[in-house]
């Protein structure tokens, strides 16, 4: 009996393991046949595009330069003497001719003096010879010595007025008094530097300009002008003069800008941020730098055809801030100008405005 036990339990076991591995081969059979039935699971990529159209561009220069006063010089003492009085000090705004200041020297306006008396003693002789003369009381040559010493005295006259003006320090063109050196009583050399006057109605820029645009730099290119003091404040002009030699060491070129200055804000040494128009170009095809990816075959973006995205190869011409002129495209191309870097040549693309 415990042998026929054994055998149908034996018996048992065998079926359920044949039964089990039945229902495993059936169910995974169904599950691939379910599987091959599901349709493909297609990838779409959103982007956002932008219509190209013509436009011009300019590509522009940006090089930094320094404010100068259009004249800015020192006001030199040419007669010796004592500074006796400051008529115009720093800070002051002057005309062309106003008297900054007087130099005090006792022997110059002495020699002022004598001559003034020698020339009117020069004058009344030389009259009276002149009546002496009309009447041939005296020989020709008698007169002519009068006329000849009056000449003298004339001369004499002259050149000491002239040092006696010089005591006077004038203000050679208008401007504002930026500097003095001498203190009131001090003993003024002649030569010697005694007020800086700059004239700062008018500034002007100097920059140098690298060797390699000579070519697109040129009297008249308009120019961009800012200041990082005054960021407030932007102004348009042009290039007033290009120098005609390049320093062997920077291997650059200087060039002027001429700016007014009329509330007087500017200030000579400040530094001006300059864009200068290099080339100017009109109906051109403009994209922004971001649209563009580089690789080993070259520079391409991504168009719109037909849903899907279609790599084109261009060639930059020119390039300014974050837009790019470009060769290769042409107006009315939907150009993907986000989500490109996602994209590879013909995948599917779903356009998100």
């Amino acid at each position: 009996m415990k042998i026929l036990k054994k055998k149908k339990m034996t018996i048992i076991m065998v079926a359920f393991t044949v039964i089990s591995l039945f229902a495993v081969v059936f169910l995974s059979s169904t599950k691939k046949t379910s599987a091959n039935n599901e349709a493909p699971v297609i990838s779409v990529t959103p982007v956002n595009t932008q219509i190209l159209e013509l436009k011009p561009f300019s590509e522009y220069l940006e090089i930094t330069g320094t404010v100068k006063a259009h004249n800015q010089i020192d006001v030199i003492v040419e007669e010796p003497g004592i500074l006796k009085n400051i008529i115009m000090d720093k800070g002051s705004y002057v005309s062309a001719g106003d008297t900054l200041a007087i130099i005090n020297n006792l022997i110059i306006q002495a020699s002022y003096r004598e001559a003034a008396a020698i020339l009117k003693q020069g004058k009344l002789e030389l009259d009276s010879k002149k009546v002496l003369f009309e009447k041939k009381a005296i020989p020709e040559n008698e007169y002519l010595a009068a006329q000849y010493n009056y000449d003298r005295a004339l001369a004499g006259y002259e050149l000491a007025k002239a040092r006696v003006g010089k005591l006077a320090i004038t203000a050679p063109h208008r401007g504002v008094v930026n500097d003095r050196y001498y203190d009131l009583g001090a003993y003024a050399t002649p030569l010697s530097p005694i007020f800086n006057l700059i004239d700062n109605n008018t500034m002007k820029i100097t920059a140098g300009v690298a060797e390699r645009f000579l070519r697109d730099v040129r009297k008249g290119t308009p120019v961009d002008i800012s200041f990082d003091a005054f960021p407030e404040q932007n102004l348009n002009s042009t290039v007033h003069y290009v120098y005609n030699s390049i320093d062997p060491a920077s291997r650059t070129f200087q060039i002027e800008i001429e700016i007014a200055n009329n509330s007087g804000t500017l200030k000579p040494e400040m530094i001006a941020n300059l864009k200068l128009e290099r080339r100017k170009f009109e109906n051109q095809i403009v994209i922004p730098m971001d649209a563009v990816i580089d690789s080993e075959e070259g520079r391409y973006v991504y168009l719109v055809k037909d849903n899907r995205a279609v790599k084109s190869f261009i060639d930059i011409r020119a390039i300014h801030e974050d837009s790019i002129l470009v060769d290769g495209l042409d107006p009315q191309d939907n150009l993907i100008v986000l989500g490109q870097h996602d994209l590879t040549d013909g995948d599917l693309i779903e356009i998100i405005k």
